[in-house]
């Protein structure tokens, strides 16, 4: 499951359409989130409209084999918040650092990046702009291919040569940190869709 700024809204999606995704244990993951903490139900209750649903909309559902991860998604549900973001905002001066940028495509790697980077940091005060999500993933959702594997090294390299990226000091860490992130700059486009940050950046840019 891709990134989901309104949890909210998104289960409430999910209820209407009946669209268990590719992964059912996110989804189910998050319709208990939604159970427990908008409809305030407790864990019994949980785990029946999870079951129902499921029976309802998952091809050849088996309850007797989901039925321990139904309990135990029931039981940690109420633990974990909904996330209820609007929206990611870009700043002007980000735009602007980004469309300095030669390459088109290395302009779509930037604007993904740093749309996951500003997302974490709405999480959390102390990411400090670290992109947290795999490479494969950042070109996926950027909308950027290349010919061969290395070529996605190679460009992440060059985008590091200009200073507005930078890798983690340590050897098994792959992360990325975003350096030209600005959480205070005015808003100049919102991002409220994840599935594919390059393609707005194609939309509403060029």
């Amino acid at each position: 499951m891709a990134v989901i700024l309104n949890e909210t809204k998104q289960a409430e999606y999910i209820l209407e359409t009946g669209e268990v995704g590719s992964k059912p244990t996110s989804t189910l993951f998050l319709l208990g989130k939604y159970y427990r903490q908008k409809q305030h139900l407790n864990k019994n209750q949980t785990f029946s409209r999870l079951n129902e649903f499921m029976l309802k909309h998952y091809h050849n559902y088996n309850p007797v084999l989901w039925e321990s991860l139904i309990e135990d998604i029931s039981r940690k549900a109420g633990q974990y918040s909904l996330r209820e973001i609007q929206s990611i905002g870009i700043a002007r001066s980000e735009l602007e650092q980004i469309t300095e940028v030669r390459s088109l495509k290395y302009q779509q790697l930037l604007f993904t990046m740093l749309c996951y980077a500003k997302f974490y940091n709405t999480l959390s005060t102390d990411n400090h702009g670290w992109v947290n999500t795999t490479i494969r993933e950042i070109y996926k959702t950027a909308r950027v291919t290349v010919k061969n594997r290395k070529d996605r090294f190679l460009y992440l390299n060059d985008l590091a040569q200009t200073g507005l990226i930078s890798f983690s000091a340590k050897n098994d860490n792959l992360n990325i940190r975003i350096n030209f992130a600005d959480m205070n700059g005015e808003t100049v486009l919102s991002i409220e869709d994840f599935r594919e940050p390059g393609y707005e950046y194609l939309n509403q840019c060029h």
